[in-house]
């Protein structure tokens, strides 16, 4: 297997918020290492911000803080159309009922922060909570991942035999189809070594779906 595969499979796992580590015994792998929730095993976004008032989270947007109107942090013009002069957009809490929203010596100390979500601001928390199913709980969550790749691999069972002896539970191995010079991505999850065999179908034609099926499971 080319490293080349390994890299850049493993690049696309980094941009998912995932962790990644090559061996250095000489797998032919790399390990993927992620916070989960303990109860649902949802990935536990680590880059994901709350509000320290009510745990509302963080979903990128400016509010005038006059109106309360929402723009995208990609507003280029960084004010609002109110026509207040004493408006602001700033990184609010977009839950009406937060205090930032409702007191209004908390709002203003939002305000003069720049918002709740601004980097500098001191009202927001790391994510508290499981984003499905609002447990307190994660865990580090960690597996390998093997790729076999149709066009520098020719006889699976000869791969297998190579790398069996590094295989556990739930390890991965992505496979890349080339079928009429199509690419095609599918994984097997190992349960098991014996009789391990390739998918029938491929399922995925981006390896961004590949990654989130992986991570969802």
């Amino acid at each position: 297997m080319k490293k080349t595969d390994l890299r850049s499979m493993a690049y696309a796992f980094i941009a998912n918020e995932t962790n990644v580590y090559f061996p250095d015994n000489g797998q032919e792998c790399f390990v993927v290492e992620r916070l989960s929730c303990n109860k649902c095993n949802t990935h536990w976004h680590t880059a994901l911000l709350e509000c320290y008032f009510c745990g509302e989270l963080n979903y990128y947007l400016y509010q005038c803080s006059e109106c309360g109107k929402n723009y995208s942090l990609t507003n280029a013009s960084k004010t609002c159309n109110c026509g207040n002069s004493n408006a602001k957009l700033v990184k609010a809490c977009v839950n009406p009922k937060c205090p930032t929203n409702t007191n209004e010596k908390i709002k203003e100390i939002a305000t003069n922060e720049k918002g709740v979500f601004d980097l500098e601001a001191s009202l927001n928390l790391s994510l508290m909570y499981c984003i499905k199913c609002g447990s307190p709980y994660n865990y580090y969550n960690s597996f390998k991942i093997f790729i076999y790749n149709d066009l520098k691999e020719k006889n699976f069972q000869e791969y297998i035999s190579r790398i069996k002896k590094d295989l556990v539970k739930n390890d991965f191995i992505v496979v890349k189809n080339h079928k009429n010079s199509v690419l095609k991505y599918d994984f097997i999850r190992i349960k098991t070594t014996q009789n391990l065999e390739l998918p029938k179908k491929y399922k995925f034609e981006s390896v961004e779906n590949l990654i989130d099926e992986i991570l969802s499971i």
